[in-house]
């Protein structure tokens, strides 16, 4: 029997496709990783389909792709060989909504455009990275470690629990959904199999079929301020100290080119006006208030924030750049997925490439003087590199972000941000930046290094993957 007729029986011969252009749009992303066909796209409905589509492939050492989002930037999801791509988007419903317990069950493919509505309407969000893609998965995003707004240290990780497919077929649970019993609680680690070794790992370890997420209230009251910076060097010890004194929610650093991207409405005329007129780095910091005295919570964290700014001599404002009604523009898309027409990193030339790392905020402006020099050696304007910092669990550590950007449709210009963005990404590793989720040419860059580690995590794929099905090359597999 046909692989194609064989799935279709298991999924429905509506739901299984080889068709050339729909193969041809799953073979690629936004990114520099080779396109690669896979042998069919199959959309499953239901854990029990996502179950006999991989025994089968399993029984027939077939390569299964699973992919959850609707979009993808960095290769995670191109079939490197072949075989069945899993796309789960079918399974897009919030099963749970636990206001209570502050959680959310999802299944794989809702999006962030999804539950930050349903969510919003019992008071609620989960706290998001930084402007999502609204067809994003939310669950993709939690297990792919984005880091998010908010850099209180308890909402650092959102995923808790979840249920998952083996590349035998099974069933199994993460953290204490592994007993029958509390298969709806949402701790994550209780002395048993920890939720963190199904993070960062792309699917191949395991197809997650639901997962509880951490949900948290919408602030009842919230401030901005701003806080302008000439350069990288200097945003480092005003954010130290703001953070010490735990102000506030959301905290991040947006560079002249990323905040004007986002701000843009007339494009480009008001994208080049804006980054013009906008300081060269800005520190976004929301000062939020729960239910209970928002108010008076806001107006002494104002005061503090205030008694750091004069002991360092900057100046936290209500808008920078002139731009009017600033404040409640940025708290209008805060906590939300991009809504603006086109996605935002895309705007300025058509396709984004990012080289993202963590860090800490003292070194930061050691690694924008090494991106702008590779930069300058390859011909790219360093002003038109997009810098998003975001301080994680009260500034420990910092998630760094340098965005190179060129027009899909010009191949001497991606040739030449592709052996930018390559160089730029081995200077990185060579400088001490911990590239969290390797994707792409990062596996090479970071699994030479770690002998040590990689032989665990081959042990651990061995265990639960013996014949490799689950999207083969991707990480150290």
């Amino acid at each position: 029997m046909a692989i194609k007729e064989a799935l279709a029986g298991i999924v429905g011969a509506e739901n299984v496709t080889d068709d050339a252009e729909t193969l041809k749009r799953y073979s690629r992303d936004g990114s520099f990783v080779q396109p690669r066909l896979p042998g069919c796209v199959v959309y499953p409905g239901n854990t029990e389909e996502i179950q006999g589509v991989v025994r089968y492939a399993n029984e027939r050492k077939i390569a299964v792709t699973p992919r959850s989002s609707g979009v993808s930037f960095h290769g995670a999801t191109i079939p490197g060989q072949g075989g069945i791509l899993l796309d789960l988007k079918r399974m897009n419903k919030i099963i749970e909504v636990d206001a209570r317990n502050k959680k959310v069950k999802v299944e794989p493919g809702v999006t962030w455009a999804q539950v930050q509505a349903e969510l919003a309407k019992q008071g609620l969000m989960v706290c998001n990275p930084l402007l999502p893609h609204p067809e994003k998965s939310v669950l993709t995003s939690a297990l792919e470690r984005e880091p998010i707004l908010i850099t209180k240290s308890e909402y650092s990780e959102v995923f808790q629990t979840g249920e998952m497919v083996l590349a035998s077929g099974d069933l199994f649970w993460t953290g204490t959904a592994i007993a029958k019993g509390m298969k709806g609680q949402n701790f994550p680690d209780a002395l048993i199999p920890s939720t963190r070794l199904f993070l960062g790992a792309q699917g191949t370890l395991g197809i997650i079929t639901w997962a509880n997420l951490k949900a948290e209230y919408l602030p009842a009251m919230d401030k901005l301020f701003f806080i302008p910076f000439e350069r990288a060097e200097d945003v480092a010890e005003p954010v130290y100290r703001i953070q010490r004194r735990m102000l506030g929610n959301e905290c991040f650093v947006l560079n002249s080119f990323n905040l004007a991207a986002i701000l843009a409405g007339d494009w480009p005329g008001e994208f080049n006006a804006l980054r013009e007129a906008l300081p060269p780095y800005t520190v976004i910091q929301c000062l939020s208030g729960l239910h209970r005295l928002p108010g008076e919570k806001i107006e002494y964290e104002e005061e503090a924030l205030m008694e750091v700014a004069a002991e360092l001599h900057f100046e936290p404002q209500r808008t920078v750049g002139g731009v009017p009604g600033l404040e409640g523009r940025i708290l209008k898309m805060l906590r939300q997925p991009w809504a603006g027409e086109g996605y935002w990193k895309l705007r300025y030339r058509g396709g984004c490439h990012d080289v993202f790392f963590h860090t800490t905020l003292d070194r930061v402006a050691g690694f924008t003087a090494a991106m702008e020099e590779v930069a300058a050696r390859y011909g790219y304007p360093t002003r038109d590199i997009g810098v998003y910092l975001q301080p994680l669990e009260r500034a420990r550590a910092c998630f760094c972000q340098f965005g190179f950007h060129a027009d899909p449709e010009d191949a001497a210009e991606v040739e030449r941000v592709r052996k930018l963005y390559l160089e730029a990404s081995r200077q990185v590793i060579s400088l001490g930046g911990l590239f969290t989720t390797p994707y792409g040419p990062w596996a090479d860059m970071v699994y030479s290094r770690a002998a040590a580690y990689t032989t665990v995590m081959k042990v651990v794929k061995d265990a639960l993957d013996p014949n490799h099905i689950l999207n083969p090359g991707k990480l150290c597999f």
